[in-house]
């Protein structure tokens, strides 16, 4: 009976004690791998489960601290870290010290600048620096303006632009805000704060003209057909048509779905003469016009030439199109003292 009773008491026990997915065990110091702080550098991930283990660790924290500056981490701020990186507070232990002194050795410090910064770091900081130059360059030109920015940045400038949530201060450049221009950035971190130039070329966006729905091959375009849109380059699109103008009143040689940007060898003017039509010859010479008829061979648009066989030998001859399924030649005179 005592036996059974004991037993009882401890599965009571176990059902009373929390299951925690990982043990987070703080060092009461560390010092960083990489530029970044991860949270494989202040604490060891105690888990069964390897692949939890190591996601854990790879969470980046903030930047490394430079040479010989420190950074006193606390158990409540590494855990609103966490938390503003998706990570379920509940779900994990934490053991060992109530604080963790982050610190890189001179020798460590001086390496750092040469390590490249992770990708999902760089990518982070281009992000936010590009946003805060865009807002800048808007501010100046009244919002209404695109622009396609080229830039890079230097590591510590870098490393605090993703690490802060702060604004980045811009300031600087020149009318008329294109071209290559040189940036003042303001970055404040926790740790540092940083002012550094950039130099940006700026472009903006080439305007193409693209199809606001559907075509067919062969319909003729209207204005209400098409639409101008921007192309997240300045390269101008190749063979891309710029104004409405130029393709109105033309017709597609092929079908064009909603949206598709329009090249010049996507239209053409409308043919007038089919292959297969029956249509008038206008042969005119010396003031005087002769008309007959004649099948064609090609398909024609206003001014080119196409081929036409007569009715009957079936001979064929070319002929400028001159209208809807009419075409026109020009006969020599025949001088009246030829024998």
């Amino acid at each position: 009976m005592r036996r059974e009773m004991l037993l009882l008491t401890l599965i009571l026990a176990a059902a009373r004690t929390p299951s925690f997915a990982a043990e987070l065990r703080l060092h009461s110091q560390c010092s960083p791998h990489g530029p970044v702080v991860t949270l494989g550098d202040v604490a060891d991930i105690l888990t069964v489960d390897e692949k939890q283990a190591a996601r854990l660790a790879a969470l980046e924290l903030f930047p490394a601290p430079a040479a010989p500056r420190q950074r006193v981490l606390q158990v409540r701020e590494l855990q609103d870290l966490l938390l503003m990186r998706g990570v379920n507070l509940a779900e994990h232990q934490f053991s060992g010290s109530s604080q963790v002194v982050v610190g890189t050795t001179s020798e460590t410090g001086r390496k750092e600048p040469d390590l490249p910064l992770p990708p999902p770091v760089a990518k982070r900081a281009q992000k936010r620096v590009q946003e805060a130059l865009v807002q800048y360059l808007q501010s100046k030109t009244g919002g209404t303006r695109s622009f396609i920015l080229q830039f890079d940045l230097p590591p510590a400038l870098a490393r605090a632009a993703a690490a802060t949530i702060k604004p980045i201060v811009v300031s600087g450049g020149t009318l008329p805000w294109t071209d290559k221009q040189s940036f003042d950035l303001a970055i404040e971190t926790a740790e540092v704060s940083i002012r550094s130039a950039v130099d940006v070329q700026i472009g903006e966006p080439s305007v193409v003209v693209a199809v606001a729905h559907s075509l067919a091959r062969g319909a003729i375009i209207h204005e209400n057909d098409v639409t101008l849109v921007h192309l997240e380059t300045t390269d101008g699109g190749g063979n891309s048509v710029h104004s409405i103008d130029d393709v109105v009143g033309k017709q597609t040689t092929r079908a064009m779905a909603d949206g598709k940007i329009l090249t010049s060898d996507a239209v053409q003017p409308p043919l007038l003469v089919h292959r297969g039509d029956v249509v008038t010859v206008y042969a005119r010479s010396a003031g005087i016009t002769v008309r007959t008829t004649a099948r064609a061979i090609d398909d024609g648009s206003m001014g080119e030439l196409v081929t036409l066989e007569t009715m009957q030998e079936r001979k064929p001859y070319q002929a400028r199109v001159s209208g809807v399924r009419e075409t026109e030649v020009f006969a020599q005179a025949v001088s009246a003292e030829k024998k």
